[in-house]
């Protein structure tokens, strides 16, 4: 019987041996699971993060299209607030400067500055303003001339247009009698000036309450600021900051406006030597367009020999009008602006000319001259920030 039961004991002992699996095979065919489903994690991880990355991609995307359909539909009221901001930086040391002599309000030294500046140039536009019109009332008149003047340069032109239009003409067949011709009616020249001046006037309402708010308040609201900040260091810090930033903008403004009226004095004198009419508007001509890097050199220039052609004997000494024109811009922007800027004002000119063509589709005239003071300010705030200085590095070329 003892020996029938030991005998038992060892089947079973053997029938649970055979059973069991190899403890070689079973950890390798772990391990092997375990890779597997590790490999199945990491991909669906890598998925969720190539769809998230790829959502923020486009919600970047769209928040960019959806700023950029703003600032163009909504430049009747971006423009007046941009120029505002400029100004605000301009003027704001001449406003610290005359409450600290005075001892006058802060508020009522803005209220002198604006003031005064809005006297200065509403002033300057009723003495300019009689020969801005008999400009513009001389203009086709002085077209016609220099056309006349530049008929050899025009005629092949016009061959060449009465070629091609021929030749569209021949390929596109004449047109047959029934073809009924649409035309859209422009709405009249008078109610455009009226809106157009209605629009102009409320942007100068904007920009100087804004600009004398700004002036104003401006102390105070860096006080609202300077409390949130919780230790006395960091409160010192930040007022600091703020302060490089501020003088370093206003710097940079002074200087260009500076710098420009300059040249438009240079520009005018010139233009006096030479005998041409109206010196003074070519000046202050020469000192805005010189906001307009590349593009308003040649404009100014373009303008200067049209007038010459006209008024001089010669087609040489026209030429010479627009040539003393673009040497005195060309030392200006390569001479004289770095020499007083220095290197660390330095624009990268592809991303200002790229700026210019943008601010120029989204604002007209006003993003044109508003373009580089923009670029400039932002260069400036970059410079003050180690996150963003990277920024300033590649505004600066």
């Amino acid at each position: 019987m003892s020996l029938i039961t030991k005998s038992n004991e060892s089947d079973s002992q053997e029938a649970r041996t055979g059973n069991e699996p190899d403890d070689g095979s079973s950890s390798s065919d772990f391990q092997e699971q375990l890779r597997e489903e590790q490999a199945v994690s990491a991909a669906v991880l890598r998925d969720k993060v190539e769809s998230r990355s790829y959502g923020r991609i486009s919600l970047t995307i769209l928040a960019t299209l959806g700023v950029v359909h703003a600032l163009y539909f909504a430049r009747a009221v971006f423009i007046p607030v941009a120029l505002a901001i400029v100004l605000f930086f301009l003027l704001a040391p001449l406003v610290r400067f005359l409450t600290r002599v005075s001892h006058l309000p802060e508020s009522l030294s803005a209220a002198i500055v604006v003031l005064s500046l809005s006297f200065t140039i509403g002033f300057a536009s009723y003495v300019l303003a009689a020969p801005v019109s008999d400009w513009l009332s001389s203009a086709p008149a002085t077209f016609r001339k220099a056309e006349q003047k530049l008929r050899f340069i025009i005629d092949p032109v016009d061959k060449i247009d009465q070629a091609s239009s021929q030749v569209s003409e021949i390929a596109a067949g004449k047109e047959k009698d029934d073809v009924v011709k649409v035309s859209i009616q422009q709405p009249p020249v008078t109610s455009y000036l009226l809106s157009s001046t209605v629009n102009f006037l409320a942007g100068v309402t904007i920009t100087v309450v804004l600009v004398y708010l700004l002036l104003a308040m401006g102390h105070r609201t860096l006080n609202s600021v300077v409390e949130l900040v919780p230790t006395l260091e960091n409160k010192r810090g930040l007022v600091t900051m703020i302060r490089n930033v501020e003088h370093g903008i206003s710097r940079y403004l002074m200087t260009i406006t500076a710098i420009n009226i300059g040249l438009g004095i240079i520009i005018a004198t010139a233009m006096w030597l030479l005998g041409l009419p109206d010196p003074i508007l070519l000046g202050i001509m020469a000192a805005t367009l010189n906001f307009i890097p590349f593009i308003g050199a040649f404009i100014g220039a373009g303008v200067t020999f049209l007038i010459g052609i006209v008024y001089l004997n010669t087609p040489a000494e026209a030429l010479l009008g627009p040539l003393l024109y673009i040497v005195i811009n060309t030392l200006e922007g390569n001479v004289f602006t770095p020499m007083i800027l220095g290197h660390s004002m330095k624009l990268n000119p592809a991303l200002v000319f790229i700026c210019i063509i943008f601010w120029g589709w989204a604002w007209g005239v006003g993003g044109i001259l508003l373009a580089v003071p923009l670029i400039g300010m932002v260069k400036i705030s970059c410079d003050h920030f180690k996150s963003l200085q990277p920024v300033a590095r590649i505004l600066s070329g």
